[in-house]
């Protein structure tokens, strides 16, 4: 072997990184102060899970903005064309798909198309309807699940038509409401419209199911809530087909039985008919239908496991 052949492959093996570097992904959020304000928690999410050193974040959300308005606006077009995403999310303003689906159709699909063409995939972030619905438009939409169920049915009507992905942000909202609806009150801040700290984790948890097709149950992050009201957002969280379903129990919860006497619990599973739970490391074993009406509801959207 000659000299410089040597030398060359020595600088070869100097040159070589110290680890194979993993690949990123990139994602690109579009939208307005609905994605902003779940900025923050779903950075703190992703950062303290698995994926958190291979993921990057960045959003485009000027407050009240359509996306309409990205789509004339040139500086986010080039951001899609050039940012080698993986994923582009799309969130309208809160009110456009339903009052306006025709409107929020058109804009989605010339989006849709330059996102296919950057070679990202369109991600559609299906957004909640208001706490009591949309006191502008209330000869269509004068309650929460009229709201809902226009805004459900345009998000996946688009995402059906560009063939992608749907985030069921606002789908995951009206179960927790359904469930737990004290805690479905405190999913909103106090305009009924923009989320609170819950309403920013539920999102956040739908995202992270959404990018990477698991349960986020094992995170220790919570965005700073309570054990039982993280527990019954991720009761919540639909995971995709064929995904196993994150684990419920332990969930530690102010149980207060027909009479109104309270215990504090360590709740371990549930029959059909019966909560096991533990109270100063006792097992204990107590009928569902003696609880109070609201325990009983957020009882029985734990799954059954014994």
């Amino acid at each position: 072997m000659s000299r410089n052949i040597i030398i060359l492959f020595l600088l070869l093996i100097l040159l070589q990184p110290s680890g194979y570097s993993q690949e990123m992904t990139r994602i690109l959020f579009v939208g307005n102060s609905y994605s902003g304000q779940i900025r923050k928690t779903l950075t703190n999410l992703i950062k303290a899970s698995p994926e958190g050193k291979t993921t990057e974040l960045e959003f485009i959300t000027p407050g009240g903005k359509t996306l309409g308005f990205h789509l004339e606006t040139q500086a986010t077009l080039e951001k899609i064309k050039t940012g080698n995403w993986d994923f582009v999310v799309l969130q309208d303003q809160s009110q456009t798909p339903a009052a306006f689906p025709k409107k929020f159709e058109s804009a989605v699909i010339d989006l849709d198309i330059l996102i296919d063409a950057s070679g990202a995939k369109t991600v559609f972030y299906q957004t909640w309807g208001r706490k009591d619905g949309d006191k502008m438009n209330l000869q269509t939409m004068p309650t929460y699940k009229a709201m809902q169920k226009k805004l459900s049915d345009s998000y996946a009507s688009a995402a059906k038509h560009c063939d992608a992905i749907l985030a069921p942000v606002g789908d995951t909202w009206a179960k927790v409401r359904k469930a737990d609806p004290k805690l479905g009150d405190s999913l909103y801040k106090s305009d009924g419209s923009h989320p609170s700290a819950q309403g920013a984790y539920l999102a956040a948890c739908v995202f992270y199911v959404t990018f990477f097709e698991k349960s986020p149950a094992t995170i220790e992050y919570k965005g700073g809530l309570f054990d039982v009201e993280a527990t019954a957002i991720l009761n919540a969280i639909t995971l995709p087909e064929g995904k196993p379903t994150p684990s419920a129990f332990p969930a530690d919860r102010t149980l207060t039985n027909a009479n109104g006497n309270e215990i504090e619990v360590r709740i371990l599973g549930r029959s059909k008919t019966q909560i096991f739970f533990t109270k100063n490391g006792k097992n204990h074993t107590y009928e569902i239908d003696q609880l109070s009406e609201a325990d009983q509801t957020f009882i029985r959207a734990l799954p059954i496991n014994r």
